[in-house]
């Protein structure tokens, strides 16, 4: 009985990390949490257009945003050869200089580069349309 138990609260204890990143919007993409926004890493195959879309997505199923909150990239992609494609995204614009997105490609190199959760999102249902 001991070991049942003990099995148990090992099998939770392990699984307690994972859940941390259970959300997925299905779309090759890796969310972390982070505080007032979350981690994303790797690629959908549509730029930045399909990863403001995973923070648009994320940002208003785990974190109750409205679509007229703005969403700011808080620690910007590395650029370069070999380096992460991990971005941060915040709700909470404090220590940034918030920036409007006019150009999305290079948007996830800048610190503090801002979209509505309304805007990024309309950029969920262009990735969606099948193949021409």
């Amino acid at each position: 009985m001991k070991r049942i138990f003990v099995a148990a609260l090992l099998a939770a204890a392990v699984s307690g990390p994972a859940f941390a990143q259970a959300y997925s919007a299905g779309s090759g993409l890796r969310f972390t949490p982070i505080e007032n926004g979350v981690r994303i890493e790797g690629e959908t195959g549509h730029g930045a257009r399909g990863t403001w879309c995973g923070a648009a997505e994320y940002m208003q199923a785990e974190l109750g945003a409205r679509g007229d909150q703005d969403i700011y990239v808080s620690e910007p992609r590395q650029r370069g050869f070999g380096k992460s494609n991990a971005v941060s995204f915040t709700l909470d614009p404090t220590g940034l200089t918030p920036s409007d997105v006019f150009i999305v490609g290079p948007s996830l190199t800048r610190k503090g580069a801002r979209l509505s959760v309304n805007h990024a999102l309309t950029f969920c249902a262009a990735l969606r349309l099948p193949s021409r």
